[in-house]
């Protein structure tokens, strides 16, 4: 059962180390980390972590890089890395590490929309799992739109103001920059799950049913 659902289970434990990103992201930031260094020395020390699994498990299989495959490469990471994370750290700098968080509930939903339109996705409303795309997109979505307009009573006057850095909470007119610039990350995110599948389509020239369910995050 548990080699069946391995991917899920994988996918969750991923979502919940996402989770405790931005709060950390969100720390380092209030205490005066540029938004676009913090993205820079996030990416090189993923780098060096990555590069010795890449260089002995993976380099006997590697193919020659074409100029396509180079291009294609490219578009991906300048929407998954370079465009998302730069805007999603310019974003929780103008917002909280709650409303990061919330706001990823959006992607699947966008996710669901892009794929649509990129003809990766059908929806089948007779079936159940159509339903349930539809469903969860809109639940998705609301959850969002929950965390971006609706604002409760602030919390931050039971503490002192030295235990938290004044710029940990944003203004109304940050709150509403971070807000736009956090959607837009959130769909470059999504474009670059998008761009991956129909990279891999490509290369392993598979064919789907026009009824199956192929990406839902």
């Amino acid at each position: 059962m548990m080699m069946k659902h391995k991917a899920n289970m994988a996918m969750v434990f991923v979502q919940i180390i996402y989770a405790g990103m931005p709060l950390l992201s969100k720390v380092a930031i209030s205490q005066g980390t540029n938004p676009f260094v913090f993205v820079f020395y996030r990416q090189a020390f993923a780098a060096l972590a990555l590069s010795p699994f890449a260089f002995f498990l993976e380099s006997a299989k590697s193919s020659p890089l074409s100029f396509i495959l180079l291009l294609k490469i490219f578009m991906i990471s300048l929407f998954g890395l370079t465009l998302s994370l730069n805007l999603y750290y310019v974003a929780i700098d103008n917002t909280t590490a709650t409303f990061a968080a919330a706001t990823t509930n959006a992607i699947p939903s966008i996710t669901f929309v892009l794929a649509l339109l990129f003809r990766l996705e059908a929806v089948t409303l007779k079936k159940s799992y159509g339903l349930a795309k539809v469903f969860g997109s809109m639940v998705g979505m609301l959850g969002a739109l929950v965390f971006a307009f609706v604002k409760g009573p602030s919390l931050i006057n039971h503490y002192s103001n030295k235990t938290i850095p004044n710029k940990a909470v944003p203004s109304t007119k940050n709150s509403v920059k971070g807000s736009i610039t956090m959607l837009a990350a959130n769909t470059c995110w999504c474009l670059w799950i998008v761009l991956q599948v129909r990279h891999s389509l490509t290369v392993t020239s598979c064919v789907q049913r026009t009824d199956s369910p192929i990406l839902f995050y």
